[in-house]
């Protein structure tokens, strides 16, 4: 990875994979943020399906939570940890790739 690259990472950039991939060829960056994006968009449904089963009243609101409530908790928490992953490729590439 190219200096002028490496600038346009920012604070919230998870820099494990910032280092893990500053000597990698942006092709393989590339192939690696478009599985990203594939895979969030994949966690996004699961999340959204799991909250119209656990809440089919679009409510949030339980006092005692269901198993279905914190399956989509879990779900939730995937999708964002994985959103993270996916912004810092975004940064490295310096580009969001077609998918």
């Amino acid at each position: 990875m190219d200096h002028e690259r490496n600038d346009m990472t920012s604070d919230i950039d998870l820099r494990p994979i910032v280092g893990l991939l500053s000597n990698e060829p942006e092709q393989v960056i590339e192939g690696l943020t478009v599985d990203a994006i594939k895979k969030h968009r994949t966690l996004v449904d699961r999340a959204e399906r799991l909250f119209r089963i656990a809440h089919p009243d679009g409510l949030l609101v339980d006092k005692h939570p269901s198993d279905a409530h914190v399956a989509y908790l879990e779900a939730t928490i995937e999708m964002h940890a994985q959103m993270c992953a996916l912004t810092t490729l975004v940064n490295i590439l310096g580009r969001t790739p077609e998918v």
